[in-house]
């Protein structure tokens, strides 16, 4: 378990960071959220639901910034970036700032190579005053949409906003699996709700837009912090806890991952993006000591840095388990003879197409988006070898039809076998009424 409390110290945080719930009694009175420095995230503490100055329960209203829309919000993961403190006249500062960091993110793999799987949405909110509470000192009071607010907890660069409201400005987009609300601030500061999918960061600081890919790991990954209590890293803490459930921890080392095949033991050895080979490195989940971790200093550990091969391949496995990988097909249910057959798989490289009848693959069919579906052998074509669902080498024992495409990832991000064929592998299939 973690400990109750630690006390982090940098040149910009000098506070007592709570790691349990600040209120046991009634723990929907707070919300977790993790806390960062410039380099490097710091840990988490509690913050009071009403953290953020509340916002009034109107529905808002904002014009609606479409960035990179690739799909069907249905199909594909929503991001929706809100800014807080920038008035009406700062709108163009605020845009260049979502532009900014969405290039940040998408610089990242896999982000980079799975583009086509987000849509981002820009919401234009206007603040009637310029900047956020307490800054650039503590007592600065500013009149703002989001009611954001450094010193949050009494943590300087913890800022917080009125979460409600900001989700209720988020829901103006056509969907949000996550929110990514700019600070109109040059102070360095920002928080990660992890519960709420939700990032704060400082849109005019370098180091601010290097929280959104941590954050995103987290919300979407599911992946586990890399580091232990920054603050004390060689202090001896020890994990004594059962087996984690993220794929980025363990506490077996790996010797032990390869006899049992467990977390990352296909990857031991590879050289991950990250630096050096993949490992069992000692510390992680907030440990020192008793837990591994894949390698030396992922973005799970430190900002600035590339996910590791572990993390990348979890990334992707809940990208895709997010949004599929077709996007359309037609017809549906039992087809008549004769149909066209067509598929639209998302638009990525590494996704291809297979055709099967009656559970034969059609080699020659790899990588088309469509098929007729044939009961006799078409008129005209004298070659035996012809596809057809009569064909001798085709033919289902009880006289059935079925036609089938089989979309899959060939991706090397991913190694694991159970991924690639439950998550990275998907399959639509016709029944041809033959009467």
């Amino acid at each position: 378990m973690r400990r109750s409390s630690v006390v982090v110290a940098t040149l910009m945080v000098m506070a007592c960071l709570s790691t349990g719930p600040a209120h046991a009694e009634d723990p929907g009175r707070t919300r977790k959220v993790e806390v960062f420095g410039e380099n490097a995230p710091q840990g988490y503490t509690e913050v009071p639901v009403e953290s953020g100055k509340a916002r009034g329960l109107a529905t808002p209203s904002a014009t609606v910034t479409p960035i990179e829309v690739n799909g069907p919000s249905d199909k594909r993961i929503d991001l929706v970036y809100l800014g807080d403190g920038f008035t009406e006249a700062e709108q163009a500062a605020y845009t260049a700032q979502v532009a900014n960091s969405w290039n940040i993110l998408v610089q990242r793999e896999p982000f980079k190579s799975y583009r086509k799987l987000f849509n981002v949405w820009q919401v234009n909110v206007v603040s009637g005053e310029s900047g956020v509470d307490n800054d650039p000192v503590k007592g600065v009071r500013k009149d703002t949409a989001l009611g954001g607010e450094y010193w949050c907890e009494d943590l300087e660069r913890l800022v917080c906003v009125d979460v409600p409201t900001a989700e209720s400005y988020a829901a103006l987009a056509p969907a949000f699996d996550q929110i990514a609300v700019v600070i109109n601030s040059p102070t360095y500061g920002g928080a990660g709700y992890i519960e709420e999918n939700l990032v704060t960061f400082s849109g005019g600081h370098r180091s601010g837009p290097e929280i959104l890919p941590h954050e995103f790991g987290h919300s979407i990954g599911d992946l586990a912090d890399e580091y232990p209590y920054w603050a004390y890293p060689d202090d001896g803490s020890t994990y004594t806890d059962d087996e984690p459930v993220e794929k980025n921890v363990s506490i077996y080392n790996a010797g032990q991952q390869t006899a049992q095949r467990t977390k990352w033991w296909y990857w031991l050895g590879a050289q991950t993006p990250d630096g050096g080979v993949i490992d069992t490195f000692e510390g992680g989940a907030y440990y020192n000591l008793g837990i591994y971790r894949p390698s030396d200093n992922s973005l799970m550990r430190t900002l600035y840095r590339e996910f590791n091969l572990v993390g990348r391949e979890e990334m992707v496995r809940t990208f895709v388990g997010t949004t599929g990988l077709i996007d359309d097909s037609t017809p549906s249910g039992k087809v008549k003879p004769d149909s066209t057959l067509t598929v639209t798989p998302v638009g990525l490289p590494t996704v291809s197409t297979r055709w099967f009848i009656n559970g034969h693959e059609i080699t020659e069919w790899v990588g088309r988006t469509s098929a007729v579906a044939l009961t006799k052998k078409p008129k005209g074509h004298g070659k035996p070898e012809a596809p057809w669902c009569g064909r001798k080498d085709l033919k289902a024992k009880k006289g059935d039809c079925a036609y089938s495409v089989q979309v899959g990832d060939s991706t090397d991000f991913v190694r694991n076998s159970a991924y690639k064929a439950d998550v990275l592998t998907q399959s639509i299939t016709w029944t041809v009424d033959k009467h």
